[in-house]
């Protein structure tokens, strides 16, 4: 009887090749890697290799809130990731085994004010992916408790790059199957209001017809492979990272509070961006999704006073208000418009949070686009 030895990377294949099919993607197998390794952190991103636009997939030993400074702060600083972009892709590379003048790291605002903070010694990453402008990346994290990286560890981490690849490129297009066969996609054109549907890589997979119109004005809004781009380097990067947690959120992690992001724009009222998570099915095999709504206060019909007034007890004034907020507009404008003071309309301002259930100017704002007084405006405009 011959017994077959188990190599020490089999539990890590499994875990990879579970991923493709799995809800939570490949979040067991980072966990899985980050122990085998005995590492501080794992992270699995979306880069964009001109802008260093960051979107995270899957995450371990890190917070959000950590990859969301590093995108929007630090992500050009990292000689490592900069490193590994201009060698060859799919082999990893580690910061004591490869970077030139490593001594240099350690002079950077990076390092000062991430790396440490961090807790992290050292790292290794590797280009798994690359389509287009847009590359995946996975990266490891070690503490300073624990050994340098060795060759024989980036040797076998290469021998995982092919199985890295294929079970990404399977996923993508189970995930795509899916999107595809959703009844939600093809119910989006009967939405007036611009609207995108992200899958799991914050790609967009189906936009409704307005939303296809949108895109075709350019100017404002464009895809790249796929990925939602603005006039706006730093509002893109943010957006990046509201569509990332709503995906996030639609798996059960974080919170399902919409987010918006304003967009602004010469000589126009901002374009108002709401983002949320989807939850495509109770099926175990639902992968992560979220939508985005574009509110153009200048081409598409304003919420009216009256249906908002009726839909959550609001006084006329305090009607008024929320609806000038959802038009992009202050509390200090609309003081000017009513020749009022500041203090009573944030007093109204008060009042129209306790009877929204809301707390913040966003949060209603959010909940008023996502209303049916929105669709209801639409409606009674178009007879």
């Amino acid at each position: 009887m011959t017994i077959t030895a188990r190599s020490p990377d089999d539990e890590l294949l499994g875990h990879l090749y579970d991923a493709v099919m799995a809800p939570d993607g490949f979040q067991k197998f980072i966990e899985s890697l980050l122990a085998g390794f005995r590492l501080k952190a794992v992270t699995m991103i979306i880069r964009h290799v001109a802008t260093q636009e960051i979107k995270g997939l899957w995450l371990t030993g890190i917070s959000r809130e950590s990859v969301e400074s590093y995108a929007l702060d630090y992500a050009r600083e990292d000689m490592l990731a900069l490193h590994i972009m201009r060698s060859p892709m799919a082999h990893f590379y580690a910061s004591n085994l490869d970077l030139p003048n490593p001594e240099r790291i350690v002079e950077t605002r990076f390092y000062n004010e991430w790396i440490v903070p961090q807790g992290v010694a050292y790292a290794a990453g590797a280009v798994v992916l690359q389509e287009g402008n847009w590359l995946t990346q996975l990266f490891l994290q070690r503490a300073p408790s624990e050994a340098e990286f060795t060759r024989a560890e980036m040797d076998r981490l290469n021998r995982l790059v092919p199985h890295l690849q294929r079970t990404l490129q399977m996923r993508e297009r189970f995930a795509e199957l899916q999107l595809g066969q959703n009844f939600l996609a093809g119910g989006l054109d009967v939405l007036a209001m611009p609207t995108f549907l992200f899958d799991e890589y914050g790609r967009v997979a189906h936009s409704n017809r307005s939303a296809a119109a949108l895109l075709r004005e350019g100017g404002s809004m464009w895809l790249d492979n796929g990925h939602l781009q603005t006039q706006d380097r730093i509002v893109t990067g943010k957006l990046s990272l509201e569509i990332g947690n709503a995906i996030s959120a639609s798996r059960g992690a974080g919170s399902d509070l919409n987010s918006v992001v304003l967009l602004q724009r010469d000589g126009k009222l901002p374009l108002m961006l709401m983002v949320a998570p989807l939850r495509l099915a109770n099926s175990a095999r639902a992968h992560g999704a979220a939508l985005l709504f574009a509110f153009d206060p200048e081409s598409t019909p304003s919420v009216t006073g009256e249906l908002v007034r009726r839909l959550f007890a609001l006084s006329e004034a305090e009607a008024e208000l929320a609806v000038a907020l959802c038009c992009g507009k202050t509390l200090d404008d609309v003081a000017e418009q009513r020749g009022t003071s500041i203090n009573t309309v944030k007093s109204q301002l008060k009042s129209v949070f306790l009877k929204t259930g809301t707390k913040r100017q966003s949060e209603l704002v959010s909940l008023l686009l996502a209303s049916p007084a929105y669709f209801l405006a639409q409606d009674q405009q178009g007879r």
